[in-house]
């Protein structure tokens, strides 16, 4: 367990780093999304006929963050695709909450399904970050 902690805490500071970079502006979606805006009705630009620009802008798995505290109750974010997934998320002092969404109408997709395997994933997570934990500090129970 000692090794999966430290990849998750690696991986926690690597998603905060980018999070507090794109707050500051320093992301590429919302700069590319901005020069298309920029384009007049019926205009193009080689860069968005690109198939990397394409690939870049289509997201299966579309996610966004909220942070309004542990007293939010309700949520809702689209899947952006009929074979993807939508997922808000909300960590606040004493609240972990996700959204998640689909199509009834994929075949591919079950957000049932996707909400027991992203369940079992924070459970596998809290397990692995308890055994490492000495054991006065492993008191706090968790309700997944």
């Amino acid at each position: 367990p000692e090794k999966k902690v430290k990849l998750l805490r690696a991986a926690i500071a690597a998603h905060s780093k980018y999070q507090r970079e794109a707050a500051n502006g320093k992301g590429v979606d919302r700069h590319l999304m901005g020069l298309r805006l920029c384009l007049q009705a019926g205009e193009t630009h080689g860069l968005f006929q690109e198939p990397v620009f394409g690939k870049s802008a289509s997201f299966l798995l579309s996610t966004s963050g909220l942070f309004a505290g542990d007293n939010f109750v309700g949520t809702g974010f689209g899947a952006m695709y009929p074979d993807g997934y939508g997922i808000n998320y909300l960590a606040g002092g004493k609240t972990l909450k996700f959204g998640v969404e689909s199509k009834f109408e994929s075949k591919v997709t079950s957000t049932r399904e996707f909400g027991e395997f992203l369940r079992q994933a924070l459970r596998d997570m809290r397990n692995a970050v308890e055994q490492t934990l000495p054991e006065e500090e492993r008191k706090v129970a968790a309700k997944l």
